[in-house]
């Protein structure tokens, strides 16, 4: 496991984490947790768009550790990346936040993924972002 990299998160409910279908990896949604940090809350009311960006950051670093629990990352890249923000009416920065978790992503792998960035009323946990991807194998 890299140094710096947090502990892979395990399921919390009737689900895996991550799923291998022939040269796909699909990760399911990362959230901005560990016993060190918790990024509760909306973002602005209550988690700066600054904040958010390192939550997105967080998550990106969590979903690479699943996959690197689960194998290795060698010949793998993103294709898709879908973040959910959990914004106060009227927020547009959504992009903002989710460029912490496709920076770090940039980190790790050469190629750039598609990416959605949607803002939602709420999020399990009251976390202020989730984020899922799939990854191929090449």
């Amino acid at each position: 496991m890299d140094k710096g990299l947090p502990i892979a998160p395990e399921a919390i409910g009737n689900y895996v984490t991550y799923k291998k279908v022939g040269k796909y990896v699909y990760t399911s949604g990362h959230v901005p947790i560990t016993e060190e940090k918790k990024f509760i809350g909306k973002i602005p009311a209550d988690v700066s768009t600054d904040e958010g960006y390192a939550a997105a950051k967080l998550c990106a670093e969590l979903t690479i550790a699943t996959i690197r629990k689960h194998g290795s990352i060698e010949n793998l890249q993103p294709i898709n990346v879908i973040g959910f923000v959990n914004a106060n009416e009227g927020f547009t920065d959504h992009a903002k936040v989710l460029n912490g978790f496709t920076d770090k992503l940039s980190e790790f792998f050469s190629e750039k993924s598609t990416r959605s960035a949607v803002g939602v009323a709420s999020l399990p946990l009251n976390v202020c972002v989730e984020v899922q991807c799939v990854f191929i194998h090449e």
